[in-house]
């Protein structure tokens, strides 16, 4: 049996390649007071687009949607221990994802999945650890089947996904892009100016990426991006995807403009992986585009037409001061934000923070107190007193200031 899977990552956020997925079968909000108005399905969105699901009829839970899983339906390893969903079959698979190949179980039963107004059905769903490369608040991942059916709209100026069945909507103000769509993936081409090198190429379109641009092994290496003059900081990230290689690095600098059709986007930062594997690896796309550039429009993906359309309604933003750390919040199995990311020769690595500590408490209050809100805002908080245990239980207080990177 194959099944098309796919699993990537970026930085804080999934990143999602298309892989195959040999399989040998072995014999949230829930509900979290979003509405759904006109066939809409409405959206969190804290880099990933979180989207309400039901499976069974019977059991909530939070997932990302991602333009880059189609047909694909996956749950996180420690949800499904904990949701109170008891499978009667199950199987093993190996697959490759943006970390290497690694072993996951598989659902085989018939699985019925709700998402707002669409019901799909799934003859195999695999089991990741999903939550060791986003965090406690992803259930699972989600992948609309059959997208070339029906126009489907991603707006996030109002936080809905919307297949339109009923045709094309108002499409007054929007551009349009041609695309290509094939084996579930969007690509479509752009242009990213750094220094004076353009990196001009077919992008994958990611909604599974928190970033903005991410470049692939080969890119850096056909564009010798580690040659162009300019500030640069390289970042260590912790199990940044699906598979076995436990640790990453990457390089962060920043882009005079992105150029997508008629729209230009200004003084981004972008990034890159110059030892890349799986989707950072020799792909047909120079890069991927992730959420830090698709949040500024409203979409409409028209694959059957290969068609994308396009409209701008947030301005771009000003760089703001950002903490050279990231974490993931793991309250769901330990007390606290375990460190994940950290910028190298940076003012947290100097204080003694590292890789796999845990956060239990930021600015005298305990870290489990902090809404969801509260956590995605933290980055924003100029100062930062953080209480932290170390990977072998010895107590640490550190203070963070914010800087101006750019």
């Amino acid at each position: 049996m194959k099944l098309m899977v796919i699993i990537k990552r970026v930085m804080g956020s999934v990143v999602f390649e298309t892989l195959l997925l040999m399989a040998v079968i072995c014999s949230i909000f829930p509900q979290r007071g979003l509405a759904q108005t006109n066939d809409s399905i409405p959206f969190l969105y804290r880099g990933h687009l979180f989207v309400p699901s039901i499976i069974n009829d019977s059991v909530s839970c939070n997932v990302i949607y991602d333009t880059g899983a189609a047909n694909m339906y996956g749950v996180d390893s420690v949800f499904l221990e904990q949701c109170g969903w008891h499978p009667e079959h199950t199987g093993d698979a190996y697959t490759g994802g943006a970390a290497g190949k690694t072993k996951v179980r598989i659902i085989t039963d018939k699985t019925k999945v709700n998402i707002g107004n669409i019901d799909d059905r799934y003859g195999i769903v695999p089991i990741f650890k999903l939550r060791d490369v986003v965090d406690c608040h992803v259930d699972g991942i989600w992948g609309i089947k059959n997208v070339a059916d029906y126009p489907f709209e991603i707006n996030f100026e109002h936080s809905y996904l919307k297949q339109h069945k009923a045709g094309m909507p108002c499409l007054d103000g929007y551009q349009k892009l041609p695309i290509q769509y094939e084996k579930n993936r969007i690509m479509l081409q752009a242009e990213t100016y750094i220094g004076g090198v353009v990196v001009k190429g077919l992008y994958l379109m990611d909604t599974g990426a928190g970033s903005s641009v991410d470049f692939t092994a080969k890119t850096v290496k056909d564009y010798r991006l580690d040659s162009i003059p300019g500030k640069r900081y390289i970042s260590d990230l912790a199990q940044f995807g699906i598979g076995d290689k436990e640790k990453e690095w990457y390089v962060d600098m920043m882009s005079d403009r992105i150029v997508i059709g008629e729209d230009t986007i200004r003084k981004e930062s972008v990034s890159y992986f110059p030892e890349g594997t799986g989707a950072f690896s020799d792909r047909p796309y120079v890069g991927i585009i992730g959420n830090d550039v698709w949040s500024k429009f409203n979409i409409i993906i028209d694959a059957k037409n290969k068609l994308l359309w396009l409209r701008r309604y947030k301005p771009d933003s000003h760089q703001q001061p950002i903490h050279d750390f990231g974490f993931r919040n793991r309250t769901d199995i330990c007390r606290g934000w375990v460190v994940s990311r950290l910028t190298r020769e940076s003012d947290a690595v100097k204080a003694g923070m590292e890789l796999g500590d845990t956060i239990i408490a930021v600015n005298g209050r305990n870290v489990a107190d902090y809404t969801w809100e509260e956590e995605y805002d933290i980055g924003n908080l100029p100062k930062l007193h953080l209480d932290i245990i170390g990977a072998k239980g010895n107590e640490k207080r550190i203070t963070l200031e914010s800087k101006e990177w750019w």
